[in-house]
């Protein structure tokens, strides 16, 4: 499903009894099973058998297709069946055919909310877990099986001409502001909506309670279904406020407009906000879903172990053995995004160095050359030592350090590369430039044959060498004629 793109309406009655005659949530797409819902999750890029022989300098490309593999696991399906209960149940007393939805609309636009009876149905839930773990793959997979946008023209052959948005992914800004945090909201609903409205609009205008204001405006406008705030530790409670503002801030974006929120972030956001969390929970909340590191003999790692295994395009491609699989978590400590730079990487190192095989020495070789930047990190999870880990994310290098660490050619291949130049120098063959200064045609002129030595000879033998090259047109018929006495004469 391409789910940028705004859709039509099309209305499918559910068999949950307060879902019914909501044409918020009678738009959505149907409550999938466990296994349609693995289905549509899952990523498998198109990889043909020949591949594997084609010119290593195609094959070098082929290998980024690794990037966008998307493995379902037990906990995607957990994330997916509680963002559908997220969304539906937030939309349960939001429903446009109810008045009191039109009367709630009204206070937020004036600024009234203390005289709504509004009851918010929306809840909330945390998915926390390592840096690289998989936890934005696994979310943005989730929210790709439903549209963004679904543009509503009639519901039940009553006229119902409104935009619903079904949901909105905000990042946090690096510099850990409030007021950040609340551009980026107007720059997703700009996004989603194909416009430069509001970003543009609120960019400078008013302080952060004006700006909040707006964004609940406009979330209650286009009827959003759920919030997800990625990258929450970046938030910094300094800069927002405190911890009771940051409170007060997501628990009215859940209780007061009635509108879902996720909270994703690092481990670190657990303890940084770990009052807020415990407050919105309390109130409104789901729990907490971890994206917990794998152990080595977890079956959810071997499969993902086996998936992306299949993606080779090695000459020779070797079986996944008992130890390449002990290599494989040892070089990654089960991180999903520390795996998926050692398959690259790996077939890299092999192709470039002419190996054409994975083995545990190719791994290990590039754990200790490319990606030597991720050993302290590999060396903390290693540990297990809870106050080691507790500086895993400090450890973790930069977005610019990892896709310099990508892309990097390394010394090996440096090497081969001079070796092809140095060949090609060999077989090499002279080329001639042609002169392309400008000329001016000239006119053929006949070839003069120039008098052998025997002639020369014989001229100046004779008895009278004058007469012979006056004949053959050699002289003037006046010898003197360019002599001193003949021009003083003159």
């Amino acid at each position: 499903m391409n789910n940028t793109t705004p859709i039509y309406a099309t209305y499918t009655s559910s068999l949950v009894p307060e879902y019914q005659n909501n044409a918020l949530i009678e738009a959505l797409p149907p409550i999938w099973s466990e296994q349609d819902a693995a289905t549509l999750i899952a990523h498998f890029p198109t990889r043909e058998e020949h591949e594997h022989s084609l010119p290593k300098e195609i094959r070098l490309h082929c290998i980024n297709r690794l990037r966008n593999i998307v493995q379902p696991l037990p906990i995607h399906l957990e994330l997916e069946s509680a963002i559908s209960s997220l969304i539906r149940s937030g939309y349960v007393n939001r429903s446009p055919m109810d008045p009191a939805t039109w009367r709630h609309l009204h206070t937020l636009s004036t600024d009234q909310r203390a005289m709504t009876s509004f009851h918010s149905s929306a809840s909330t839930f945390s998915l926390v877990g390592l840096s690289g773990i998989g936890k934005t793959t696994a979310l943005e997979s989730i929210l790709r099986l439903y549209p963004q946008t679904i543009l509503h023209k009639s519901y039940k052959s009553k006229e119902f001409v409104h935009t619903q948005i079904v949901w909105l992914k905000v990042e946090c800004p690096f510099d850990g502001s409030l007021s950040g945090l609340c551009r980026n909201f107007f720059r997703a609903v700009d996004q989603a909506l194909g416009v430069d409205k509001y970003a543009k609009r609120y960019q400078s205008k008013g302080g952060i309670p004006e700006m909040i204001q707006r964004m609940e405006q406009i979330a209650t406008t286009y009827f959003v279904g759920a919030i997800f705030i990625d990258e929450l530790q970046h938030l910094n409670a300094a800069k927002t406020g405190g911890k009771d503002n940051m409170l007060n801030f997501f628990v009215n974006l859940v209780n007061a407009i009635g509108i879902p929120v996720v909270f994703i972030g690092t481990n670190p956001m657990v303890e940084l906000f770990a009052d807020v969390l415990r407050n919105a929970r309390r109130a409104c909340g789901l729990g907490t879903y971890d994206f917990k590191q794998p152990n080595e003999h977890d079956p959810a790692w071997d499969l993902l172990v086996e998936a992306i295994w299949e993606y080779q395009w090695v000459n020779s491609i070797a079986p996944l053995t008992p130890a390449i699989r002990a290599t494989l978590y040892d070089l990654t400590q089960g991180v999903t995004d520390f795996l998926a730079k050692l398959m690259i990487l790996g077939q890299r190192y092999a192709i470039q160095s002419n190996i054409e095989t994975l083995t545990e020495e190719v791994f290990k070789h590039v754990a200790n050359t490319k990606m030597k930047l991720l050993k302290p990190l590999v060396a903390v999870l290693r540990s297990r030592d809870p106050k080691k880990m507790r500086l895993f994310e400090d450890l973790m290098p930069t977005d610019d350090q990892l896709s310099a660490m990508m892309e990097d050619a390394g010394v090996s291949s440096t090497e081969n590369r001079l070796s092809v130049i140095r060949q090609s120098k060999k077989n090499s063959v002279p080329v001639v430039v042609p002169d392309t200064t400008a000329q001016a045609p000239q006119t053929p002129v006949a070839k003069v044959a120039l008098p052998s030595a025997t002639i020369s000879t014989t001229i100046a033998q004779a008895v009278d060498p004058i007469d012979i090259l006056r004949k053959a047109c050699w002289l003037q018929v006046d010898p003197l004629e360019f002599s001193d006495a003949y021009r003083k004469s003159a």
